[in-house]
């Protein structure tokens, strides 16, 4: 690991960004190695034009080979309005467009592509992370926190991954929120593809980033690599729903080693796929039970009044209806175990009044069925 000073690039000019688009697009030379060489010429036009002699005493014969080779084959010009063709943008280290939360992170990325936008460096980031195997709770914990973040302004930074990533993006854009997709391939690649339609409405409610060069596939590798720019992006990361031994983890040690606060939603004791966030509590992590208790931990005060206001149930209910959100809950339950839970508070209500109840609380978003079970679509916090 290792820290860059941004001392020694102080040119913003068009033609900068296009040497600085060919620089960082080179595959095969590590990071820290393309920096050196930007460092010793002072530019990325000048690095470019370093004579061939000089890159191999900078970086050794191995890389000086693909260096050259590159640059036989690829011109910055047309590898850059190229780019700009498809709608594919650039920014690199140093440019006053880069995002200030990469600069002093180690192993800074050369440069970053993206589509849509880049991040507002004024509105607080959250990181909301998890595994692709959830479960139920997993899924309306990640929907309840990213709607009502989304909702208090909180932009919402993730891997756009199947399972907790993804849903917490759909949630905060379908609430009318900001997300940002870092992605471990390039941006012109959909991936995972079942994830086509995130990543559409990510750019248009967003944008997707990546240090690699579109057209880059993803690879195993990569991964780790993109999680340090999620939590670099991010003020704090929230792990939603996790096993103890999760590729999330990464996430999270990134974070902490980038000083960031990590918190978690706790799950039941019993429960596999809450074993890391149970974990990382155990660790020391900060404790996420509900949204505004989150919110107010974190001391974003003007954020929390607007999400207690954004969020508060305004829904006028029948009175079965009030009594049937009261005996719901977010774990699937049938009618006949409703019946039951209301007879044991002594109401009688008859079955087509319980019908009644239950089709108004499904029109009203507030349940939702899967065969004959019923389960209510936020937790009641």
């Amino acid at each position: 690991m290792y820290e860059i000073e941004m001392e020694y690039y102080n040119i913003e000019e068009t033609e900068e960004k296009m040497y600085a688009c060919w620089i960082a697009s080179i595959i095969g030379i590590g990071r820290k190695k393309l920096h050196e060489i930007v460092r010793a010429a002072g530019a990325y036009k000048e690095a470019y034009l370093l004579p061939e002699k000089q890159i191999q005493a900078l970086i050794g014969e191995k890389e000086s080979l693909k260096w050259q080779q590159y640059k036989k084959k690829t011109n910055p010009q047309i590898l850059f309005q190229n780019l700009e063709k498809r709608g594919i943008r650039f920014t690199y280290f140093g440019a006053a467009d880069f995002p200030k939360k990469l600069i002093h992170i180690p192993d800074v990325p050369l440069g970053i592509f993206y589509l849509g936008n880049l991040p507002n460096q004024d509105k607080p980031a959250i990181a909301m992370i998890g595994a692709r195997r959830y479960s139920d709770y997993g899924r309306c914990m990640a929907e309840h926190f990213a709607d009502r973040l989304a909702r208090a302004g909180i932009t919402v930074i993730s891997g756009m991954a199947m399972g907790i990533d993804g849903i917490s993006q759909r949630t905060a854009i379908k609430a009318g929120g900001i997300s940002y997709g870092i992605l471990g391939c390039g941006v012109d690649i959909i991936y995972p593809p079942s994830n086509k339609d995130l990543y559409y409405q990510l750019i248009e409610r967003g944008g997707i980033i990546s240090e690699y060069v579109p057209g880059t596939e993803p690879r195993a590798l990569f991964f780790p690599q993109r999680n340090r720019i999620i939590s670099a992006l991010s003020d704090v990361v929230l792990v939603v729903e996790a096993r103890e031994k999760s590729g999330t983890f990464i996430t999270v040690d990134m974070a902490l080693e980038q000083g960031k606060e990590v918190y978690a939603i706790p799950g039941r004791c019993t429960d596999g796929l809450s074993m890391g966030c149970n974990k990382l509590l155990r660790q020391g992590a900060g404790i996420a039970v509900t949204p505004e208790e989150f919110l107010e931990d974190l001391g974003w005060n003007e954020k929390l009044q607007k999400a207690k206001k954004d969020s508060s149930l305004c829904y006028e209910m029948s009175d079965i209806a009030k009594k049937l959100y009261n005996v719901l809950d977010i774990i699937p339950c049938t009618q006949n175990a409703m019946i039951m839970a209301l007879r044991e508070q002594n109401d009688n209500s008859s079955v087509p009044e319980i019908c009644r109840g239950l089709l108004e609380l499904e029109m009203k978003g507030i349940v939702s069925r899967t065969g004959v079970q019923y389960k209510l679509t936020n937790p009641k916090i």
